[in-house]
Parts: structure tokens; sequence; C-alpha cells
């Protein structure tokens, strides 16, 4: 399994960040994993970092629903800079959602990695890497 360098988590319940964060630290892919509960707060980080590649994730894994920004805004919002970040970032949905249309419509997102159902499990972290 590849070490990740830099995961950010973007749900805003904070008990799934925690279940997120332990599992990802117990099957030790990634040491650098920033939470975040609001998706314009990394849109935000994503304005003020767009040249520096390093302080860029490798991997996000997007709750679907948030109130404040959800993650279809984030995405919608994303798609509009993405090709212009300085390095490629995996973008995993992870939502509570068995909803097929909501798998129909994060297919749309060509730069989405994946559609992942909570909660996070060693099987489910395995394929991220």
């Amino acid at each position: 399994m590849n070490l990740i360098d830099m995961i950010f988590i973007v749900d805003d319940d904070p008990i799934h960040q925690q279940i997120a964060k332990i599992m990802i630290e117990r099957q030790g892919i990634s040491t650098n994993i920033r939470v975040f509960s609001d998706a314009q707060d990394v849109l935000d980080y994503f304005r003020e970092n767009t040249n520096v590649a390093a302080a860029l994730p490798d991997l996000i894994l997007l709750d679907l629903n948030m109130p404040v920004m959800d993650g279809w805004e984030f995405l919608e919002e994303y798609a509009t800079f993405q090709a212009e970040l300085p390095k490629s970032i995996k973008i995993f949905v992870l939502t509570s959602s068995i909803d097929e249309k909501d798998k129909e419509r994060v297919r749309s997102y060509s730069f989405v990695s994946g559609y992942l159902t909570k909660p996070l499990s060693k099987e489910i972290i395995s394929h991220l890497s």
C-alpha cells in the first residue's frame, strides 16, 4: 500500500471525522490528515495555496451532505479551477447516501476517483492508495 502524503477529510460530522482519521492512521497510509467541517474552508485554503504543490492534499474524502456548502457545491466550484492546480488531487466522495442518483451524478465529475459509503473501513481504505 502506498503512503499518501496529505489527506483532507471534509465532513461536518465530528464523529465521522474521528472515525475516518483513526482508520486512516491505523492503516498507516498517512500521518498528515487535516479535517475540515465546511467545504468552503477547503476552497479558501486552495485559493491561498494554489501554486504551492506541497501544501495541497493528495487525497480528499468529501461528504456530500453538509450545511453551509455541501459536497455538490464544492465539486462545482472545484471544477472551475482544478485544471490550474500544480498537482492532481484524488477526490473520493465519502457519504452515507446509497442513492443511485447520487452515484450517477458523482460519475459526471471526471476528476472524482470514486464513490464510497460510510463508515470508512479497512477494505475501503485499501482502495485509496
